[in-house]
């Protein structure tokens, strides 16, 4: 394979129906017209009695190290742990460390609890399995929790939390529509769209204050500072944080999302959905499917120029190519710090 003596290295990747190796920038247009993939779609299609599901297709690329990257294919309806357990499986070699995500701003892992509907996760006997809370007392349970956040950020209760006095009342129109009947899943998505037009509202109240007297100013920033600490409050309540949630109720075409694994020695991976289709799924048991692969990049020596073989062990956020070495240059380097293979994943030089 060849080597790139200076800046990124070019990255080509294998597809993994017709094994043709493309380079990674062309491997999106490669595989929505691969005749190989395309007619493996409709034998699928052909053969299989099954009803069609909604996939995504998803990029997943080291955030440091871009030349590391695979293309597949998920069930929208799965859950993250279902990509949780497929990008542990294509680069992580341990599995000790906790993981999560980051989409729309929101974390997602392992280790969030849902506190708002704890009865769904009760284990119950037997006889009473079939116990679970209706959609209809879900939605009464969220109208009580938003009353009783509300009444917290009132005047009176707000100075005892250190919470600044709201000098402007609650927009009434702004309650009645936070209280209209939803679903919890419209809330939180109500939720999210009015956390983003208030931080953006926000930032406009701040840079184009010159035209308004200082008493109007103050009353704008604080109904909004208000309103955002009600929605935020409300969000921690009832939102689903865990890698149980499912991929189609917090992803969408074009949505960029981020991955870390091991929180101390992190390995950080940018992802973004490209694309969706209806489909059939060739394996059952496999809800996720490989479409790209890179390949193995030869790296040069930093030191001789000769072709790489170890990297240097260390926590580093900069380019692997920085830290690599041939075996003659690591023997003289080793000393000074521990040196690992390089694999063929982000996570290389990480112990």
């Amino acid at each position: 394979m060849k080597t790139q003596p200076t800046g990124r290295p070019i990255s080509t990747g294998n597809c993994a129906f017709c094994k043709a190796e493309i380079a990674k920038n062309k491997m999106m247009q490669h595989l929505k017209s691969c005749k190989q993939r395309l007619a493996t779609i409709a034998t699928h299609e052909e053969k299989s009695q099954v009803t069609k599901t909604r996939l995504f297709h998803i990029l997943a690329e080291g955030q440091y190290n871009p030349q590391y990257w695979l293309h597949f294919e998920v069930v929208a309806s799965e859950p993250l742990w279902s990509l949780d357990d497929f990008l542990k499986d294509m680069w992580i070699d341990d599995l000790d460390h906790l993981s999560g995500f980051t989409i729309n701003g929101t974390d997602y892992s392992a280790d969030y609890p849902d506190e708002f509907f704890p009865l769904n996760d009760v284990e119950y006997p037997k006889e009473v399995e079939e116990v679970e809370i209706s959609e209809e007392e879900k939605e009464k349970k969220t109208r009580e929790l938003i009353d009783e956040i509300i009444s917290t950020f009132t005047a009176e209760s707000a100075s005892y939390l250190g919470i600044p006095l709201n000098p402007a009342p609650l927009s009434a129109e702004w309650i009645v529509e936070i209280k209209k009947p939803h679903s919890v899943n419209e809330l939180v998505t109500f939720l999210k769209e009015e956390q983003a037009r208030l931080t953006k509202e926000t930032k406009i109240v701040r840079r184009d204050n010159q035209d308004i007297s200082p008493e109007v100013e103050r009353s704008r920033y604080f109904s909004l500072y208000y309103q955002k600490l009600i929605v935020e409050a409300l969000l921690e309540a009832i939102e689903d944080r865990s890698m149980g949630v499912s991929l189609e109720s917090v992803l969408k075409i074009g949505q960029k999302f981020s991955y870390v694994y091991d929180y101390g020695s992190s390995t950080y991976i940018k992802l973004r959905v490209i694309a969706e289709r209806e489909g059939i799924v060739p394996n059952k048991k496999k809800s996720v499917q490989l479409l790209a692969r890179n390949n193995a990049y030869e790296f040069p020596c930093t030191i001789c120029g000769k072709p790489a073989t170890t990297v240097a062990m260390g926590y580093f956020t900069n380019s692997i190519a920085d830290s690599v070495f041939c075996t003659q240059c690591a023997n003289k380097h080793i000393k000074e710090s521990g040196m690992l293979p390089i694999t063929n994943s982000p996570r290389a030089g990480v112990l």
